[in-house]
């Protein structure tokens, strides 16, 4: 089984960072190849509204795009990742997963057996999570991939944060047995 994490956060070592690093482990003793990927550090254009995708499937856009699109395709479990920024996703993975219109397809198409998730943290006492989950959702949604959850720690600017590795690694179990048992 092969995983794919996206990092949207511009911080390595950072809360996102290291959510990401403890669903990693937990995938990896589960016997997932996992690839942890950092599209800050990569060259990737905003989506232009052409439509070409509509009817080639493919982006016209000539760009690190593409590794992630491979990824995609290839993994049975996508992760992507975020902090909270002004109650919703990171500039970064917004820019992403506005390049994945080419990924969408018919409400009539049959469900692909691969997964996507969401790790999130924001910094207050009541983030607003419901706007990413509903935005990383229409992502399963629209390209017909089976939801697997979403890992969600709040008060990350308030409180110890020595929680979060521990959560994320239970998540990463919980949704290494969901994949596994497909």
């Amino acid at each position: 089984m092969k995983a794919t994490i996206l990092v949207g956060s511009a911080q390595r070592g950072g809360n996102t960072d290291e959510q990401c690093q403890a669903v990693a482990d937990a995938l990896k003793e589960s016997g997932f190849n996992v690839c942890v990927i950092y599209p800050f550090n990569m060259n990737i254009k905003h989506c232009d509204g052409c439509n070409k995708c509509t009817t080639s499937g493919l982006c016209h856009i000539e760009d690190d795009m593409q590794v992630i699109y491979d990824l995609f395709d290839s993994s049975d479990l996508f992760i992507i990742s975020t902090p909270v920024y002004f109650s919703s996703l990171s500039s970064i993975i917004k820019q992403v997963i506005d390049r994945f219109q080419c990924k969408w397809t018919s409400i009539d198409d049959p469900l692909v057996s691969k997964y996507i998730a969401l790790i999130c943290n924001g910094g207050s006492r009541n983030p607003r999570f419901e706007n990413i989950i509903s935005v990383a959702r229409a992502l399963a949604f629209g390209t017909r991939r089976v939801w697997a959850g979403e890992c969600l720690a709040d008060s990350t600017d308030l409180t110890d944060v020595s929680r979060l590795a521990k959560e994320a690694y239970k998540f990463g179990l919980v949704l290494a047995n969901k994949v596994l048992d497909g």
